[in-house]
């Protein structure tokens, strides 16, 4: 899966950092709903890492997940590419399956100070994360 908006010509500013996510937000009704299992019952779930040479690594309720990916700041396009262990609903319990199949749609981000937003489902819904 990708996506010919992503290319690599600006610096990735996404590079050595690392962020977890707060839970999902439904743009429409501006709700968001904390991920489940919740940073105190699970401190590794719901994770994002990004490192050198556009490569990803991540948790989520159950299962490490990796990959390559692609990112464009002018178009605010980032495309997640499959790894090893790439985003398998195997084993997941509360809102892994929804974290894994929202995770596989992404195709948009908004970045902040300390936000990340990946927004999937034509940017009705996205992902919240907060920097670590």
């Amino acid at each position: 899966m990708g996506f010919s908006a992503c290319n690599k010509e600006e610096k990735d500013l996404l590079i050595n950092t690392k962020w977890k996510l707060v839970g999902f937000v439904d743009v429409e009704i501006g709700e968001i709903k904390e991920a489940e299992p919740t940073s105190v019952e699970c401190e590794n779930c719901y994770t994002l890492t990004f490192k050198k040479y556009q490569k990803w690594e991540g948790r989520s309720s159950s299962n490490s997940m990796e990959g390559k990916y692609k990112i464009n700041y002018n178009k605010h396009n980032i495309c997640l590419f499959n790894g090893k262990g790439f985003m398998t609903e195997v084993g997941e319990f509360s809102d892994g399956n929804l974290y894994v199949k929202s995770l596989r749609q992404v195709d948009f981000f908004s970045i902040q100070e300390n936000e990340l937003k990946l927004y999937y489902n034509n940017k009705q819904n996205y992902l919240l994360y907060k920097s670590q």
